[in-house]
């Protein structure tokens, strides 16, 4: 879903939201004029997020701020081809941005600049690269009905396709990544061993596994309605999408054993408009203070900034893939295994849920 939100309405609401954002003023090699365009991935809470992450920025700097989506590498190598480049910064997910790094798309991130306003030792050096910086991770867990299936349910993906102890209909993302790993996990393969993923027995764990789920979804969306209707009683889910349910009342629990990240990272693209700008901006969505505020509002993702997580309440934690409990037996998506196999794999996973 295509989404863009005028300055005005960000402004709006960044001054609305009940949490401290950033200081009013910023360093002077942090000033400009102009306007910058961010592409990342829409959808209903992205105008909260925008305020979280960049709170006062236009007030701060000068430079203000507009909203496109969504991002994709193909579209901005045409753009970079033509000579007309629209993005300044965009929100790759991991493979996107390795691909777009293969096209010589990117420009470096200035990660002096960046240090002269968030500490190096804040930042959690898995999220930075040469070419971008963690924006958020975005997580699969497992979640279910505690109605049907009870206040317990599977306490790993083996479990999670056991039909004679977990009776109900089962849901999974029909997209190959990551069900190829829930795949191996179910098989007993250790989320520390999946990589590199060994394709023919993941197919064969599909093979053993797969007739067992009921529905498999195609758009992520469709989750909120899966659960709202109670169409399916275990899920292989969106964990932001599951948590905003559960906020909302719905009869559900879920379970971070074996669950499974995917980072994105923000990049800035070669030949943007206002590349130095955008230098800015990626530098001041990295401070505590936004990625914090973003948290309070959406505790379902994890941040680049390890410090955005002091002094949060027990109960937002509670949430959060990121926290060192809910990450220690967790996968985190190679982004690097998928660039260079996903041609393959997609031609397999066609052809066996063709096949179904």
């Amino acid at each position: 879903m295509k989404s863009r939100f005028g300055l005005s309405a960000l402004v709006a609401l960044a001054m609305s939201l009940p949490i401290g954002l950033h200081a009013a003023e910023a360093p002077a090699e942090f000033k400009g004029t102009g306007k910058l365009v961010v592409n990342n991935w829409g959808g209903p809470t992205v105008e909260k997020m925008h305020a979280a992450w960049y709170g006062d920025f236009p007030k701060a700097t000068g430079i203000d701020v507009t909203f496109t989506s969504i991002p994709d590498v193909a579209k901005l190598k045409i753009m970079n081809q033509v000579g007309n480049v629209e993005w300044d910064v965009v929100d790759f997910e991991g493979a996107q941005m390795l691909q777009a790094m293969k096209d010589d798309l990117l420009e470096p991130i200035d990660y002096d600049l960046m240090f002269k306003l968030v500490p190096k030792e804040q930042l959690d050096p898995a999220q930075m690269t040469k070419y971008g910086i963690g924006s958020i991770a975005f997580g699969t867990i497992m979640a279910w009905n505690t109605e049907s299936i009870g206040k317990t349910g599977p306490a790993n993906w083996t479990e999670f396709f056991d039909k004679t102890k977990f009776k109900g209909r089962r849901a999974l993302y029909a997209r190959p990544k990551p069900t190829l790993e829930i795949m191996l996990m179910a098989d007993g393969v250790a989320p520390k061993d999946i990589y590199p993923i060994d394709i023919d027995r993941a197919f064969k764990a599909l093979a053993k596994f797969g007739p067992s789920v009921d529905l498999w979804v195609e758009k992520t969306s469709q989750w909120d309605v899966l659960i709202q209707n109670k169409e399916v009683d275990l899920m292989g889910s969106s964990l932001g999408r599951t948590v905003t349910q559960i906020d909302k009342g719905e009869p559900l629990a879920i379970n971070f054993n074996q669950s499974i990240m995917e980072q994105s990272f923000w990049t800035i693209p070669k030949g943007a408009p206002n590349v130095k700008d955008a230098q800015k901006l990626v530098a001041w969505m990295a401070q505590a203070e936004g990625e914090r505020a973003s948290l309070k509002l959406f505790p379902y993702y994890s941040v680049a900034n390890k410090t955005a997580y002091d002094g949060l309440p027990n109960e937002l934690l509670a949430k959060m893939p990121g926290t060192p409990e809910h990450s220690a037996n967790s996968l985190t998506i190679n982004a690097q295994w998928w660039l260079e196999h996903d041609a393959e794999v997609q031609t397999r996973w066609l052809s066996w849920l063709s096949s179904r």
